[in-house]
């Protein structure tokens, strides 16, 4: 026999899974700032501003 299929997670799982969305938005977000640190150092030193 097939096992029947879960309707839903319970409180604990909730909580596990909304952590770690909760990390990887963090960790997304650091890289995209750095990569727009990056992006903006690169143009810098290409246009010459500080050089």
């Amino acid at each position: 026999m097939t096992q029947p299929e879960r309707t839903g997670f319970t409180a604990e799982e909730t909580r596990i899974i909304r952590q770690r969305q909760a990390a990887r938005s963090r960790i997304m977000g650091v890289v995209l700032v750095a990569l727009c640190v990056l992006f903006f150092m690169i143009t810098v030193a290409k246009i010459g501003v500080w050089g």
